[in-house]
């Protein structure tokens, strides 16, 4: 995996944790190294197409609260074989989690990792939570359109036409 793309990954994972949107993050990070960046390029780091100099990592740093090791963690630490520094240059996902982690003991090493599964854990819940929102409300629609059909279905058995017609005029108004 290319370094920018795990910089990006995990800018975009604390992002969403925040709440933050691509712009506000922009905006945040503009107050910290003087420029402001756009929604564009913020969705371009958060890609990995994008470059980052040592303010833009910094300013990340402070605008997420984060430290900068982490803006570098591999969060997928398990599956990761190799990370490309620049073209034809990589290291193996060890010894660049050994640099990452280098000033850290090795409780704040399984502290950071046990952090970013924690992490990736809650935007997943909150994902499925978003979801189940979504499918809940719209069953409830789906039942009230049953409910009116039902209702037509037997008008259209018990009356006329015309007496149908002004049935469905009396529910539309009495909003069922």
């Amino acid at each position: 995996m290319e370094i920018e793309k795990v910089i990006g990954g995990n800018m975009r994972r604390i992002r969403e944790q925040r709440g933050l949107s691509q712009t506000d993050l922009g905006a945040a990070v503009g107050q910290h190294i003087g420029r402001s960046w756009s929604r564009q390029a913020v969705s371009a780091a958060e890609q990995g197409r994008r470059s980052f100099t040592a303010a833009d990592l910094m300013g990340l740093s402070m605008t997420l609260d984060v430290s900068v090791p982490e803006l570098f963690f591999l969060t997928d630490w398990r599956s990761e074989g190799r990370v490309q520094l620049g073209e034809g240059a990589e290291i193996d996902a060890d010894a660049y989690r050994e640099r990452i982690l280098h000033d850290l003991d090795v409780s704040n090493s399984a502290q950071l990792m046990i952090k970013a599964d924690v992490q990736e854990l809650g935007a997943a819940l909150l994902k499925m939570r978003e979801q189940h929102t979504k499918a809940g409300q719209a069953l409830a629609g789906l039942e009230v359109g049953l409910v009116y059909a039902a209702k037509v279905a037997k008008l259209m058995t018990d009356a006329d036409a015309a007496g149908l017609v002004s049935r469905i005029e009396q529910l539309e108004a009495d909003g069922q």
